[in-house]
């Protein structure tokens, strides 16, 4: 009786014991704290941006590429994929070795482990119940210390495992075609912003000295409203006209803005850096490719998702072959090293050999629903595969034609950014002049600007436009063994020489051969020394803008010559001559230029006049240059 109560105060000490150990180890829920918010938001900041090369020169195209491919977030955690990836293949490789269990254990009891014995009738059976005589009996001590090391197979293990290994290497290849496809992407993406960004930064300047004159100009003319110079609704028409070239200028002056940021994107340029693009020469945009069906042929076997599908080909067929090997019979084989401190034993250390088999009998019910069901799966996976290859045959094509488009547009803008400029002079001749109003000035500037923005935009579509041609087909964008951790200049410039001879290699184009047209001597006469200086400088700089390269040491001279007749009616008859000679002194070619300016033209009037020559006249300059070269 005494024993049974002290058993039941232990067994409620023990039950107590036991919920307050639960309720001693039970964990709430904590939220985030503002502080550990914060310093998880500054170590990511600096994990951004660090260990990145600072910034000193103007970005080339190179260097941009080179930026986006070392420091881009995308393509890091691409990189990162991969390399899980490759952990995970090895780690899947280790599930084909055999088990070896090495097992050490230690017991104590506070009591002695005996127990007495029944016997068994040898007449009919019946256990005969042990008397309050006999003896008990033990064979355990209280310690007892044991060791053992056993070496285990099981070939089912084996060949699942052999086959989980096989699809977790595919899935490394998988990733890696998905980091192709993020570099493709890259490449694609620098080369719209990149040119977007040099046309922004040439514009910027512009855009801001025209906002600013437009600024002043409505302020001039509610100033004369305000003092009753000007009739209210006169006055109000022209601030509306202002305001809405205002709000184009504004619009367009914030997409500058963004082109710039969206390339400091992709290098994952610390936000509000400030860099500048190099100022460089727009290359020569190659004409559409005419090999479309071996474009699409390549797209075909290069595509990454193409890819991506015949790895999952791979790893279906394994997984077939993984269930096909579950429904086999099991054998196991084992060896073991044992040891035992039980003094009692006759031997306290052996070897244990064994061999097991079993047989999931009921599993074979399976077979058939399963050999259906991977059958259905490889029909998806080909059905999908061929869904993604009408879709890439499709993206070659549209991406050609897109392509050609742009070339097409960018004409189009070119015309229109010559037009608009020569509208622009013609205007500010006007207003110097006094023959028309500072609002048509304004507005004639406005949609110059406007023009020369779409021109650079068109020509970064086409860059866009190519890359996408590039980027339908699959081809590789690093050379194969390139040190992506080198120098950036290295990188940069490996990478886009190896993207230009492939394009050079599989892109096949009409027999046009691109003329480099060569530099010119640009040559004042019959203008006054005091204004030729800023004349020449005005010209060379809109010569430039139009793509034609002026120098010193050049082999082609232009020779502008101004001609002013005297005054009839008030205005006086104008007219610029424009000769390419050779080195020879052989004119290669002529225009004349005419027009009427006011009785005393200013300096201002005279170089828009000249500029007006010269835009009328550039794409005659340029078929002089390159019929001159090519002789």
């Amino acid at each position: 009786m005494m024993i049974s109560k002290k058993r039941a105060n232990f067994q409620k000490l023990g039950v107590v014991s036991l919920a307050a150990l639960i309720a001693g180890c039970s964990i709430s829920p904590e939220a985030l704290t503002t502080s550990d918010v914060r310093k998880r938001v500054q170590a990511d900041q600096f994990t951004l941006f660090s260990a990145q090369d600072p910034i000193f020169a103007p970005i080339t195209f190179e260097e941009a590429l080179a930026r986006s491919l070392k420091y881009n977030m995308d393509l890091r955690l691409k990189l990162m994929e991969s390399a899980q990836g490759r952990g995970l293949a090895e780690l899947a490789s280790y599930d084909m070795l055999p088990n070896l269990l090495v097992s050490a254990g230690y017991t104590h009891r506070n009591n002695v482990s005996a127990s007495k014995s029944y016997r068994v009738s040898n007449t009919d059976g019946s256990i005969i119940e042990p008397t309050s005589t006999d003896s008990y009996s033990g064979s355990q001590p209280e310690h007892n210390r044991t060791r053992s090391a056993e070496f285990t197979w099981n070939a089912l293990d084996l060949g699942i495992g052999y086959y989980s290994a096989k699809q977790k290497a595919n899935q490394v290849l998988i990733a890696e075609e998905r980091r192709r496809r993020v570099v493709q992407n890259i490449l694609a993406d620098v080369r719209s912003a990149y040119w977007r960004a040099l046309g922004a930064q040439r514009l910027v300047k512009q855009a801001d000295e025209l906002i600013e004159e437009v600024n002043s100009a409505l302020e001039r003319s509610r100033r004369a409203e305000a003092e009753g110079l000007v009739p209210p609704k006169q006055a109000l028409t022209y601030q509306r006209l202002l305001i809405d070239a205002f709000d184009l200028l504004a619009s367009r002056r914030t997409e500058l803005d963004l082109a710039k940021r969206e390339l400091a994107a992709l290098m994952n340029v610390t936000p509000g850096a400030q860099f500048t693009v190099a100022e460089v020469d727009e290359p020569l945009l190659k004409p559409a490719p005419l090999n479309v069906a071996e474009l699409e042929e390549l797209a075909l076997q290069q595509r990454p998702e193409l890819r991506q599908e015949d790895y999952n080909a791979r790893i279906t067929a394994d997984e077939a072959k993984k269930q096909l090997v579950s429904l086999l019979p099991n054998p196991a084989l084992s060896l073991g090293l044992q040891y035992d401190s039980n003094k009692y034993l006759y031997e306290d250390d052996w070897i244990q050999t064994g061999a097991s088999i079993n047989w999931n009998l009921f599993k074979l019910l399976s077979y058939r629903t399963l050999d259906d069901t991977l059958e259905d799966q490889k029909t998806v996976d080909d059905t999908r595969r061929m869904a993604l290859s009408i879709a890439v045959l499709t993206q070659v094509r549209v991406a050609i034609e897109r392509y050609k488009l742009t070339l097409k547009e960018l004409d189009t803008a070119e015309e229109s950014f010559l037009v608009d400029q020569r509208m622009a002079a013609f205007a500010e001749a006007a207003q110097g002049s006094e023959l028309n109003a500072e609002l048509e000035v304004i507005r004639a500037k406005t949609r110059a600007l406007n023009s020369e923005f779409k021109r650079y935009g068109a020509y970064a579509a086409a860059q866009a436009a190519f890359g996408r041609i590039y980027n339908s087909v699959g081809f590789e964008v690093i050379p194969t063994g390139l040190n992506q951790d080198g120098a950036l200049a290295e990188v940069g410039g490996a990478i886009t020489n190896y993207v230009a001879e492939v394009e050079d290699n599989f892109f096949a184009h009409a027999d046009v051969i691109p003329v480099e047209l060569p530099s010119i001597n640009l040559m004042m006469n019959g203008v006054s020394d005091a204004s030729k200086a800023g004349l020449l400088t005005a010209i060379d700089a809109l010569l430039e803008r139009n793509q034609l390269e002026t120098s010193n040491d050049a082999l082609y001279m232009l020779n502008m010559s101004l001609n002013i007749e005297p005054i009839q009616r008030r205005v006086r008859p104008a007219s610029w001559e424009l000769k390419l000679v050779d080195a020879f002194g052989t004119v290669v070619d002529s225009a004349t230029y005419s027009s009427t300016l006011v009785a005393n033209p200013s300096d201002l009037v005279i170089q828009t006049f000249a500029e007006s020559a010269v835009l009328a006249n550039v794409g005659q300059i340029r078929g002089w240059l390159a019929n001159a070269s090519t002789k």
